[in-house]
């Protein structure tokens, strides 16, 4: 065997440029949101494919007895990128998901619909009811968000004795 001899499969070869019809489909996608945008400011292509500057995040919502409990999936998103803000009847959650890998020159030759979700996202509620804003708790968990809202004793409810006259 000759030690010149390199295996096919090592041998440098071109340049990993295939034709990519996402790719094409990518870049009219874009075409059409800067059309959009620029006539009516909504880009409605970006809104169903969700890879628009926002991008969007629903949270499970669970009410008990004495609390509201959010439960939003944002993996990906470093705890330090996340917002919390809540008053007596409001809820505002503002983040970040950056790119998973980034380094200058990097060709990035296939994206995954999770690496296509990436953005800032806001997410905004008026609660049912009031909350004591001051006893508000997050933790963040495998990506997962929780927070505990819990219910302003005024709007919690109560047991009440009933007395019975003549007993």
């Amino acid at each position: 065997m000759n030690s010149n001899h390199v295996p096919t499969i090592l041998r440098h070869s071109e340049p990993m440029t295939r034709r990519n019809s996402w790719n094409e489909f990518e870049t009219v996608r874009r075409q059409m949101d800067d059309l959009f945008a620029g006539v009516i400011g909504y880009t409605p292509v970006a809104r169903i494919l969700n890879t628009g500057t926002d991008i969007e995040i629903s949270p499970d919502v669970f009410e008990t007895e004495n609390e509201l409990v959010f439960l939003l999936p944002v993996p990906g998103v470093e705890p330090d990128d996340i917002q919390v803000e809540a008053t007596a009847d409001t809820l505002l959650i503002k983040g970040e998901r950056k790119p998973l890998y980034q380094k200058e020159g990097a060709v990035q030759h296939r994206q995954s619909w999770w690496s296509a979700r990436q953005g800032s996202f806001t997410l905004n509620y008026n609660l049912p009811f009031e909350i004591n804003s001051e006893a508000v708790s997050a933790h963040y968990h495998n990506g997962i968000l929780e927070l505990h809202l819990p219910k302003a004793e005024s709007v919690r409810p109560r047991t009440v004795q009933v007395q019975i006259a003549g007993k």
